[in-house]
């Protein structure tokens, strides 16, 4: 399978170069700085390019079957930039290119034992806060106004990402709904994410819906 990842060299993206790389997909990473990767993965396909420019991510994708997006909206860099901005300019490129769409969201839209969704509990990091109520809100413009025909998939980490936590290749899943483990901690390693990510570019089993994934 032909996939264009963009943000690869990320804290979750490149645990999902990996895993596509370990599956034999051929990967085309759509980075800011393709220097980055070019240690680890000397013979990438690497395309340099702004996530929101639709007019060149449209360019890098076609010949691809699906779009892995992983962006991230916290540095300068990225200032004044909003998911939702994000998401539709990916959806519109998705759905005229014809391809599955797979991003990566947050986890603060997810619904909490409190009833409530993460991101508005009184312990949420206040930095993460801003980042996480528009990957929130870039969810709902999917759900409410995604480009017809598009194939999407938004999926949610649990609440604690562990970046060298080890593969496992174990997970679990649900819809709408914050994980927890049997000790109450909603945790999954950046790897075993990337492992959920590419089993749902594999298998399409989440189209048009969101899903977390923990332990």
């Amino acid at each position: 399978m032909k996939v264009l990842l963009i943000g690869a060299s990320g804290k979750v993206g490149r645990p999902v170069l990996r895993e596509l790389d370990s599956r034999g997909h051929a990967v085309t990473a759509y980075v800011r700085d393709p220097r980055a990767l070019a240690e680890e993965f000397p013979a990438l396909d690497t395309v340099a390019g702004d996530a929101f420019d639709a007019a060149a991510v449209a360019a890098a994708l076609d010949q691809h079957d699906v779009l892995v997006s992983s962006v991230a909206l916290r540095d300068d860099a990225q200032r004044g930039r909003t998911p939702v901005g994000l998401a539709q300019a990916l959806a519109g490129v998705a759905a005229s290119a014809g391809v599955r769409w797979v991003s990566l969201g947050g986890a603060g839209s997810l619904r909490t034992a409190s009833g409530v969704d993460l991101v508005d509990t009184p312990d949420f990091p206040a930095a993460a806060a801003s980042e996480s109520r528009g990957f929130r809100a870039a969810l709902h413009e999917l759900r409410d106004h995604a480009p017809a025909g598009l194939a999407w998939t938004v999926v949610s980490p649990a609440a604690v990402i562990v970046f060298d936590g080890e593969r496992t290749g174990r997970y679990r899943t649900s819809g709408d709904t914050l994980l927890l483990d049997d000790e109450g901690r909603s945790t999954v390693s950046a790897a075993d994410l990337a492992v959920a990510v590419v089993d749902e570019v594999e298998s399409g089993a989440h189209v048009g819906a969101r899903f977390a994934v923990g332990y």
